[in-house]
C-alpha cells in the first residue's frame, strides 16, 4: 500500500482536487436535504442510515484518496457522493407535489435510484481493503461478476416501477414495467448476501496471510464490520423505528471510520481483544437471531400460547449460544493470534518444524518463522552470541520495530544470544499462555544455538585439519621430491658404477645389480607417492596453468558446418582473473573439483563448448564450470565424482552448487574461501 508520503495524482487525468469537490458537493446536497426535510412543512425527514452514508462516507473517501491517492478503496467510497443528490432530489419531489416538468422528472428519476451506493458499499469495498487489490488473481472472475451485478442493479433500480422512498406518492418517470423490478431484486440479493458473503471470505483468507502493518488495517475493518453487524441485528430485534433507524446509523458509521483509521492511524490503539469479543458476539447474536426467525416462520401468526414456545425456543438456542461461547472464542483468537490459548499446541507445532530441519542453523531459522506464524507475531528474531553464527529474523519489514521483548538464550550456564519478539499492536502485554509458549522457543532457541555453535567448532576443526593436511602434503613433496628422491637416484646410478667394476667377479655384479633394480623400483615408488601426495602441476605451473594444461588434452566435437559438414575439435577454454597466493588445501580443491567438472561435460555432456573461470567474490575463490550439453536429468543419481567434488567444498567450509537444466547445459558453481575461518 503506498505509504505516507505517497503523492501520486489519483488517478492518470485527474486532478488531486477532485475528491475533495466530489466530497464537498455530497455532503453540501446532504446537508440541505436534512435541513429540508427537518424544516419545511411537506419535506421528508431523511433516514438515519442515508444521512451516515451521504455524510460520513464521501469525507472518509477524500481523506483515503489524500492519504492513498491510487487506492480503489477510496473512489469505491467516494460513490457515496450520490447519497446527497439522491436526498435532495427527494427532497424537492416532496415539496414540489409534482412530477411534471424537466426538472421535477429529473428529479424524480434521481429519487429512484439514488440509494444504489449501498450496493458499491457492501459487496466491492470489503473484496478491495485494504490497498484497493484483489487478495489473489483468482478472485477477479468473483470481482468482474459483483461489478456486473452493481452494475445491472444501479440500470434496473434506474428505470424499476413503484413508489419513490422519500414521495411515496409519486413514482418513477422512466419506469419501463414490473419485470423491471424482479431484476432489481435479484441483484439486490445478490449484492447484500452473496456480495457480503464473500466480502468477508476476502477478508478471512487476507487475515491468514496478513502480517504487521496489513493485518492491523484488517482487524480495523473487522471491528467496524462487528459493530455494524451488532447493531444490524439489535435494530431489527428491537423493531422500534427511531432507536432502530439509530443503531443502524451508528452501526453504519462505524464502518467508514473504521476504514479512515485503518488507513490513517492503524497502530493508535489495540483493538485486538475488543475485535475478538465483537466477532465471537456478532456469530452469537446472528445465531440467536435465526434461530427466533425460524421459530417465528414455522408458527406463523403468534397467540400468546406460540409466544411462550418462541421463547422457550429462543432462550434453549441462547443456551447452546452460551455453552458455544468458549469454543467460539478459541477459534477467532486462533483466526487472530493463533495458538496463543495452547502453549502446548505451540510446542507440538514448533516440535514437528524443527524435524524437518537438516542442520542446527536452519532450525534456528525454521523456528523463527514457526514462531511467527503460529503465534501470528509481526516480527521474531533470534541473535546468537557466537560471531561466526548469522542472526536469523522473520520479520514483514526484515526489521524488529515497536515494543520488542528479548528473553536471554542460555545453555550450560553460558549465554548463546539473545531471542526478539515484537509485539502485534504498541502497549500489547502478553497472556500467560503466550509468555509460556515464548519461553518454550526460548529454551529451544537457546540449545539451538548452542548446537549451532558446536557445529561450528566442529567444521572450523576439520577445516584445520583439512588445510594442516594439505599444508603437509605439500612439505613432504617438497622433500621427497628434492631430498630423499635425488639421494636415492644418486645411488641408484652408484650403484651402476660398481655393478660395471665388478665384471671380473660374477657373483658380486650381481649382486649390486640387484641392489640396483631395487634402488631404481625404490625411487619410482617414491615419485609416484610424491605424485600422489599433490598434483605435481600445481606447484610446477600454479593453479591457473595447472588447469590449461589438464584441459588441453580434452577435445569437444563441433560441426563446423563448412563444405562437407567437416568437425573441428575444440579445446576447453580457462580464464581467471588475478588470484592471490592460494593456501594449498584451496589450490588442490579447486583443481581437483575443476578437473572432475570438466571430465563429466566432456564425457557425458554432449557439450560444443566448456569454459572454467576462476575468480574473486569477496573473500571466497569462486570456481565456475560451464557448458552448453544437455544438462543433468531430473531422476540422476549423483556419482562419485559429484559427491567428491560436494565433500571437497565442504571440508573447507565452502559450498558448490549445481544449475541445469534439459537442453540448457549445466554450471558447476563452487565456492571456496581464502583463509581459513
Amino acid at each position: 500500500m503506498p505509504g505516507a508520503t505517497d503523492r501520486r495524482s489519483p488517478a492518470p487525468g485527474v486532478p488531486r482536487w477532485v475528491p475533495g469537490i466530489l466530497a464537498a458537493l455530497g455532503v453540501g446536497c446532504t446537508l440541505v436535504a436534512i435541513a429540508v426535510g427537518a424544516l419545511a412543512e411537506r419535506g421528508r425527514p431523511v433516514d438515519a442510515g442515508d444521512a451516515t452514508l451521504g455524510l460520513l462516507y464521501p469525507l472518509v473517501a477524500a481523506l483515503v484518496l489524500g492519504r492513498q491517492p491510487g487506492n480503489r478503496v477510496g473512489w469505491l467510497l467516494m460513490v457515496s457522493v450520490v447519497t446527497g443528490p439522491y436526498l435532495l432530489a427527494s427532497e424537492y419531489v416532496a415539496l414540489a407535489g409534482t412530477t411534471a416538468g424537466p426538472g421535477a422528472s429529473f428529479a424524480a428519476w434521481l429519487a429512484a435510484w439514488g440509494f444504489v451506493p449501498y450496493y458499491v458499499i457492501v459487496a466491492l469495498v470489503p473484496l478491495y481493503f485494504p490497498d484497493g487489490t484483489l487478495p489473489s488473481p483468482r478472485w477477479r472472475r468473483i470481482a468482474r461478476v459483483l461489478g456486473t451485478v452493481v452494475v445491472v442493479g444501479t440500470l434496473a433500480a434506474m428505470f424499476r416501477s413503484g413508489p419513490l422512498d422519500y414521495a411515496p406518492a409519486f413514482e418513477n418517470p422512466l419506469a419501463v414495467g414490473l419485470w423491471i423490478n424482479l431484476v432489481l431484486l435479484l441483484c439486490s440479493f445478490t449484492a447484500f448476501l452473496v456480495g457480503g458473503g464473500v466480502g468477508v471470505a476476502a477478508q478471512l483468507v487476507r487475515m491468514r496471510r496478513a502480517e504487521g502493518t496489513e493485518r492491523a488495517r484488517l482487524q480495523w475493518l473487522l471491528l467496524g464490520e462487528s459493530v455494524l453487524f451488532v447493531c444490524a441485528i439489535a435494530s431489527v430485534v428491537l423493531d422500534l423505528p427511531v432507536i432502530s433507524s439509530t443503531l443502524f446509523a451508528v452501526g453504519f458509521a462505524a464502518l467508514p471510520l473504521a476504514v479512515a483509521v485503518a488507513v490513517l492511524r492503524h497502530g493508535l490503539f489495540d483493538v485486538g481483544q475488543v475485535i475478538s469479543r465483537a466477532v465471537v458476539f456478532s456469530v452469537l447474536s446472528g445465531i440467536l437471531l435465526i434461530a427466533y426467525a425460524v421459530v417465528v416462520g414455522l408458527l406463523g401468526e403468534l397467540t400468546a400460547g406460540q409466544r411462550r414456545i418462541a421463547v422457550a425456543l429462543t432462550a434453549l438456542a441462547a443456551i447452546g449460544a452460551a455453552a458455544g461461547w468458549e469454543r467460539a472464542q478459541r477459534a477467532v483468537d486462533r483466526l487472530l493470534y493463533g495458538e496463543r490459548r495452547d502453549p502446548f499446541a505451540v510446542a507440538t507445532r514448533l516440535g514437528s518444524t524443527l524435524d524437518s530441519a537438516a542442520a542446527p542453523s536452519e532450525a534456528l531459522q525454521a523456528l523463527a518463522d514457526e514462531v511467527a506464524r503460529v503465534l501470528r507475531l509481526p516480527a521474531v528474531a533470534i541473535e546468537p552470541a557466537d560471531p561466526r553464527l548469522p542472526s536469523v529474523a522473520c520479520a514483514t519489514d526484515a526489521r524488529l520495530t515497536g515494543d520488542v521483548d528479548t528473553w536471554p538464550l542460555t545453555s550450560l550456564g553460558q549465554d548463546v544470544g539473545r531471542f526478539a519478539v515484537t509485539h502485534r499492536h504498541p502497549g500489547e502485554r502478553w497472556r500467560r499462555s503466550e509468555r509460556d509458549a515464548l519461553d518454550d522457543a526460548a529454551r529451544r532457541a537457546a540449545a539451538l544455538a548452542w548446537a549451532a555453535g558446536l557445529v561450528a567448532d566442529l567444521q572450523a576443526s576439520r577445516e584445520r585439519i583439512v588445510a594442516g593436511r594439505e599444508e603437509e602434503r605439500r612439505r613432504l613433496r617438497h622433500d621427497l621430491h628434492d631430498g630423499v628422491g635425488p639421494e636415492l637416484a644418486g645411488m641408484a646410478l652408484q650403484l651402476e658404477r660398481l655393478t660395471g667394476r665388478l665384471s671380473g667377479e660374477p657373483e658380486m655384479a650381481a649382486f649390486a645389480g640387484r641392489l640396483r633394480d631395487q634402488m631404481r623400483r625404490t625411487v619410482a615408488a617414491v615419485r609416484r607417492a610424491v605424485d600422489d601426495l599433490r598434483p605435481p602441476a600445481l606447484d610446477e605451473l600454479g593453479l591457473v596453468d595447472a588447469l590449461r594444461e589438464h584441459v588441453a588434452a580434452y577435445r569437444l566435437p563441433v560441426t563446423t558446418g563448412g563444405p562437407g559438414g567437416t568437425a573441428d575439435p575444440a579445446r576447453v577454454s580457462v580464464s581467471a582473473e588475478a588470484l592471490p597466493t592460494l593456501r594449498a588445501a584451496v589450490e588442490v580443491a579447486a583443481y581437483r573439483i575443476a578437473t572432475e567438472a570438466v571430465a563429466n561435460a566432456v564425457r557425458h555432456a554432449g557439450a560444443a563448448t566448456c569454459t572454467v573461470a576462476l575468480g574473486l567474490s569477496g573473500d571466497d575463490l569462486l570456481v565456475e564450470i560451464s557448458d552448453d550439453g544437455r544438462g543433468v536429468p531430473a531422476d540422476a543419481v549423483p556419482g562419485v565424482g559429484s559427491t567428491s567434488m560436494r565433500e571437497r567444498a565442504a571440508e573447507l567450509g565452502g559450498s558448490l552448487d549445481v544449475t541445469t537444466a534439459s537442453g540448457a547445459g549445466t554450471t558447476v558453481r563452487a565456492r571456496l574461501p581464502l583463509a581459513a575461518r
